[in-house]
């Protein structure tokens, strides 16, 4: 496959990108579940966010091994909305586009690092580049087990389509 100029520069969407998440998590035996949705069916949203909402949509939730990992995908490096799920997930992760013109933001890296967020950059031919690794969080199982339980369902209806 040959790759035009116009290719290599095109920077990858979000949609894309969660795209190419999914099928590399998959392939490591991942449940993945794309735009997971958790409401204040499940838990109060505004109590364990502490903001005015009452639902959180992950752009992509995987569980494996016990543990529930979330992916925030944005266009660029802003860390403050995967910290919406710092109490829903034992690793977070912010994923974006990487982009060699724009250099890495070295405030929201370190604001990663305080709380705990993996950064991962995408390619635009779809390669994974890990920036910096997350700390796994001890997640209570009265907020785990639901959310592992909806993962599990989620790709069951899946698999049903």
């Amino acid at each position: 496959m040959t790759v035009n100029k116009e290719q290599e520069n095109k920077i990858l969407s979000e949609r894309k990108i969660a795209e190419i998440l999914t099928v590399h998590l998959k392939r490591l035996g991942y449940i993945v579940v794309k735009e997971l949705v958790l409401n204040n069916s499940l838990f109060d949203i505004k109590a364990l966010t502490n903001r005015d909402i009452s639902k959180v949509r992950i752009d992509v939730a995987a569980y494996k091994d016990g543990k529930i990992t979330f992916i925030e995908v944005e266009n660029g490096l802003w860390v403050t909305h995967p910290l919406i799920y710092r109490d829903f997930a034992h690793r977070v992760f912010l994923a974006c586009p990487f982009d060699d013109d724009n250099p890495t933001d070295s405030e929201q890296i370190s604001m990663a690092k305080v709380y705990g967020i993996g950064i991962i950059r995408i390619t635009n031919l779809g390669s994974i580049i890990p920036v910096l690794s997350p700390i796994d969080y001890d997640i209570p199982p009265i907020i785990a087990n639901p959310i592992i339980s909806l993962l599990k369902s989620k790709i069951v209806e899946e698999d049903e389509t």
